[in-house]
């Protein structure tokens, strides 16, 4: 009787849904954003692009964290978000919250939709998008949606896209797109596209179809890999180099010379500083440096993907291996990330963690959604503290 009273009360009332809860979470967010001040690089960009001009032609705020050569500055991160605020600018309609608002309620959807489509009930559904959007370092990246934080976003969007193409009528052209423009926003998620490569060659058959639907895959990757190159050409005469070896900070130090806590001096990519970075990626805490703090502080409920509902396939065996070559790859960079809440590269494969974590779980118990509880609320906590200590 208690149990059918409940039940009646929640399908009249949704208290007891992870909607009722998605939907405070979306509105505190629509609300911090919709005060958010707009982050002017990548729309000084988009003028800059506008005029045919690859150089930042101005600043108001200062050239901290652009790339100074030979007198010019550029900004070193992916060109596509300013692309795509070039409607935008040129309109005069451009707010960086709102748009970044926006980009979340789409990776939500996606998230939703994807669980659903590995036959999850819609409250399941509903509590993997309220763990990815609200109980990982994808936090930060929608309550503080600065220049690199509005780069992320578009990234994970596209990489989302990527897999529900997978999942869906798996168009191996259109996946290669989705891949190639996540990777000019954020470089390194161009590494995702070893993933679907292997997948192609493990799991089409014959060698034929193989071969064929490889080179459907990889054609846009790779045009879009040229034109990427052709980009950093242009800038600094070298196709590899984005910008991050002339990266300087607001007094016009180069940041690769730089010894600080959570940058390492020397090459972009080091083996050496793996140690030390993977120390904040699983153990580091809150403090006030912002370098990053642990993904199992942030996202308890991570460690469901130690308990195993089935056995590995080949294609749980891939997502994981890829997984594991971002982290890698991640951890060697130079910066641990700045100004952050949380550990934010993690997010450059993230969304392939939760496919992984999809495919693992029958179904989620209570305890998954406790744990997903919990890292909302440490993770609400952290963006309060980082607000008031870091970000004020």
């Amino acid at each position: 009787m208690k149990q059918d009273l409940k039940a009646k009360i929640s399908s009249n009332f949704p208290l007891y849904s992870p909607f009722s809860l998605a939907a405070i979470l979306i509105g505190l967010l629509a609300a911090g954003n919709s005060f958010f001040q707009a982050a002017p690089q990548y729309a000084n960009l988009a003028e800059s692009l506008m005029r045919g001009k690859l150089y930042l032609l101005s600043m108001p705020t200062g050239w901290g964290d652009t790339s100074f050569f030979e007198g010019y500055y550029y900004w070193p991160l992916g060109v596509l978000p300013a692309i795509l605020l070039i409607p935008f600018v040129w309109t005069g309609l451009y707010h960086q919250g709102a748009l970044s608002f926006a980009l979340v309620l789409g990776i939500f959807y996606l998230c939703f939709r994807l669980a659903q489509k590995l036959d999850y009930s819609r409250e399941d559904a509903c509590w993997f998008a309220i763990a990815f959007c609200f109980g990982t370092s994808f936090i930060g990246v929608a309550a503080v949606p600065v220049s690199w934080s509005y780069a992320t976003a578009v990234a994970v969007l596209f990489l989302f896209l990527a897999i529900h193409e997978w999942e869906g009528s798996r168009r191996l052209p259109v996946i290669g797109l989705f891949v190639g423009l996540a990777m000019a926003s954020r470089p390194l998620t161009g590494l995702n596209s070893l993933f679907f490569a292997g997948a192609v060659l493990c799991l089409m058959a014959p060698w034929k179809k193989k071969i064929s639907s490889l080179a459907q895959f990889t054609a846009p990757v790779a045009l879009i890999a040229l034109a990427i190159g052709w980009y950093n050409f242009q800038r600094f005469g070298n196709p590899l180099e984005t910008g991050y070896a002339y990266q300087i900070d607001a007094y016009g130090r180069m940041v690769a010379e730089m010894s600080l806590p959570g940058n390492n001096p020397g090459r972009l990519f080091s083996l050496a500083n793996i140690p030390d970075h993977f120390r904040v990626f699983a153990f580091g805490l809150p403090e006030e440096g912002a370098i990053g703090c642990s993904v199992f502080l942030m996202s308890p409920f991570l460690v469901f993907l130690l308990t195993w509902s089935r056995k590995w396939n080949t294609m749980d065996y891939m997502l994981g291996a890829n997984v594991l070559v971002l982290m890698v790859v991640t951890l060697a960079f130079r910066s641990t990330g700045a100004r952050q809440i949380g550990y934010r590269f993690t997010l450059d494969y993230m969304p392939f963690v939760f496919w992984l974590l999809m495919r693992r779980r029958s179904e989620l118990n209570r305890g998954f959604k406790y744990l997903v509880g919990l890292a909302v609320i440490i993770d609400l906590a952290l963006v309060v503290y980082y607000a008031s200590v870091r970000f004020s």
